[in-house]
């Protein structure tokens, strides 16, 4: 199955997929992803705050490439109520020394990107029917631009790859849910 994802990280370097199923239609899991969007719980946000503690101990400063900081995810292409995709570009293996490419705000930014020393990353939703509810699918793809980068992201991939894991979990139970009490309520979700 080709996904939107493919377009722009067809060969990724490193990738990491999660998913649930939910007995909920794709349209009501995609309702509850666009109110609501990708929900960090206590524990995410947990992991994330060491994550800080790290560069602020290497760097001496507070992190400044995560997804929900300046030069978050930028928005690269949408299938509704199938796929979403978004991407960054940034070097997540200095923990912070470096902030994301903000510059590389759009799809045709993301493509054209090739300076060294950097990864590539999208993250992707994708909404599939299953039987009668739906199978959300997690995935993270990342590409360098170039073997040191791909070196040094291995190193971090190595690190943080189930901490990544675990958030991305979570953040599907929490959609799941979500789009549970949003088939439930009949439109009207309650958080």
């Amino acid at each position: 199955m080709t996904t939107l994802a493919d377009r722009f990280l067809p060969d990724p370097d490193f990738s990491e997929t999660h998913q649930i199923t939910v007995r909920v239609p794709p349209e009501v899991v995609w309702a509850a992803h666009r109110a609501g969007g990708v929900t960090l719980g206590r524990p995410a946000r947990a992991l994330i705050a060491a994550r800080s503690l790290i560069a602020r101990a290497r760097n001496g400063r507070a992190q400044s490439d995560l997804p929900t900081g300046p030069g978050a995810f930028v928005a690269l292409a949408e299938e509704a109520p199938r796929e979403v995709v978004e991407g960054l570009v940034g070097q997540w293996w200095r923990f912070g020394a470096s902030a994301n490419r903000a510059e590389v705000d759009g799809p045709e930014r993301f493509l054209d990107f090739a300076e060294p020393g950097y990864g590539k990353a999208v993250f992707c939703l994708r909404f599939l029917p299953s039987g009668d509810g739906t199978r959300i699918v997690t995935e993270t793809r990342v590409t360098c631009t170039d073997a040191a980068a791909r070196r040094a992201m291995g190193r971090y991939w190595l690190l943080i790859r189930p901490f990544s894991g675990l958030i991305r979990i979570m953040m599907l139970r929490d959609l799941a849910a979500r789009a549970r009490r949003l088939a439930t309520t009949g439109g009207a979700e309650t958080r």
